[in-house]
């Protein structure tokens, strides 16, 4: 009768550690969802404040002639 006893708390053992895997599973999940929730909030923010403060248009920039010494040939 040993042997159904092994197996009975093995058994056990197993769905005790399933429920613990699942356990920690959906506590996974759950904390993944809230962090997706609060970076896309965050990223919401940053799109409204973009879109109300928009970027000023830069100059151009014109490239300047160096002022070089004449070219002298010696001839």
């Amino acid at each position: 009768m040993a042997g159904n006893d092994d197996k009975f708390f093995r058994a056990m053992d197993r769905k005790a550690a399933l429920s613990e895997a699942e356990k920690l599973k959906k506590a996974t999940l759950k904390k993944t969802a809230k962090l997706r929730e609060l970076r896309l909030a965050k990223e919401a923010e940053e799109r409204a404040a973009e879109a109300a403060n928009p970027k000023k248009a830069k100059k151009k920039r014109t490239a300047r002639k160096r002022k070089l010494p004449a070219f002298e040939r010696d001839s």
